[in-house]
């Protein structure tokens, strides 16, 4: 049996979004695929269970047998750290996960491990990912995400020194296209020439980076007053209407498939937002827009929500999960799919793995 370690350097870099693609091609192949995110600092509440929070999704995806708890043995809350850090209290953490890998690789081929958000988690409690990689005799791939071209070079450096020869070899994900060209004549040559193997290197698509209008309405706990049938579309940018109507205007135009934050006294801001290609209105203040607004926006198929927060606190929330990887539309998991049949090289890594 065979385990890749999917970790990166920071979060929202789409290591779970990989692990999914990743899954299915292999499974596609005739892996029998197993899946187990050790250690997690994204808790939610699951019948009763403290789970991470894409455990259940790719439980759901890969058609897991095992139940979300059972794929995230340990997930970081406020409570379980204080107990962590009494004296010569070592909570059972690294027992427990070796307990879940053994049940998660019963009967498999291949065991994907998710690693937390960042290199830098882990420590605190003994398991940082190059200790946990190590425990589980896993090698480990790095999803490197474009944040510039030095940081690209400096954060794949990084990891193979944070690694070392755990490091099977980096993904560089959302890369803009004008940038492919740099990739490929300087960044590549230059990575493998340090024994940095590059593994796949992802183009950036807006489109899945968006999020729909329903996991808007659920961040927000938004009261929805039209466009609760509209809860699959997807949002690919966020504006804040804090202008003038004209100057927002010209604005808005330049962006299609828009969320636009403004007050909800706003008239003005809202009918331009509805000139253009907007998705969803977000009200803030617990105001509600003039019934003018409310019938146009509902003609045009525009979502309007309503919620308590201010402008500002309302940005916040959405900047907390905007910009991950969503495939929640079975459209987006096959369009990322094809995205990595294309750009990764699946037969140098399944050779790296021994598969």
């Amino acid at each position: 049996m065979k385990a890749v370690y999917v970790t990166s350097i920071e979060n929202f870099s789409g290591k779970t979004a990989i692990c999914l693609g990743l899954g299915k091609r292999l499974q596609a192949e005739g892996y029998r695929v197993g899946y187990l995110k050790p250690v997690s600092y994204q808790p939610m509440q699951l019948a009763g269970h403290v789970v991470d929070e894409d455990a259940a999704f790719v439980k759901n995806v890969l058609a897991l047998e095992l139940e979300p708890w059972d794929l995230s043995p340990v997930v970081v809350t406020p409570d379980l750290l204080p107990d962590c850090l009494e004296p010569d209290n070592g909570c059972g953490l690294q027992e427990r996960i070796k307990e879940a890998y053994e049940k998660a690789a019963q009967g498999k081929d291949v065991l994907i491990l998710e690693g937390g958000g960042s290199l830098r988690q882990g420590y605190a409690l003994g398991l940082s990912t190059p200790f946990v990689a190590e425990m589980l005799g896993a090698d480990v791939l790095v999803v490197v995400k474009y944040r510039g071209r030095i940081r690209l070079l400096d954060d794949s450096l990084t990891a193979q020194f944070r690694l070392g020869e755990q490091l099977l070899g980096v993904i560089l994900n959302r890369i803009p296209g004008d940038e492919m060209e740099f990739i490929r004549q300087q960044a590549i040559p230059f990575l493998e020439e340090r024994d940095i193997a590059v593994l796949g290197t992802l183009p950036e698509h807006s489109h899945l980076a968006a999020i729909s209008v329903g996991e808007l309405i659920d961040t927000l706990d938004a009261k929805v007053l039209t466009g609760e049938n509209l809860r699959d579309e997807l949002i690919e940018t966020l504006m804040v209407g804090a202008m003038g109507a004209q100057e927002a205007l010209s604005r808005f135009r330049v962006y299609q498939n828009k969320a636009v934050i403004t007050g909800g006294d706003r008239t003005d801001v809202q009918l331009a937002a509805l000139e253009t290609s907007t998705v969803a209105l977000i009200l803030t203040g617990n105001l509600r827009p003039s019934a003018a607004v409310v019938e146009r926006a509902k003609s045009q198929g525009v979502a309007v929500m309503v919620v308590p927060e201010n402008t500002l606190e309302t940005v916040e929330a959405i900047e907390r999960v905007f910009g991950k990887t969503r495939l929640g539309q079975a459209e987006k998991l096959a369009f990322f799919e094809a995205l990595m049949a294309e750009h990764v090289d699946y037969k140098r890594l399944f050779e790296m793995l021994g598969l």
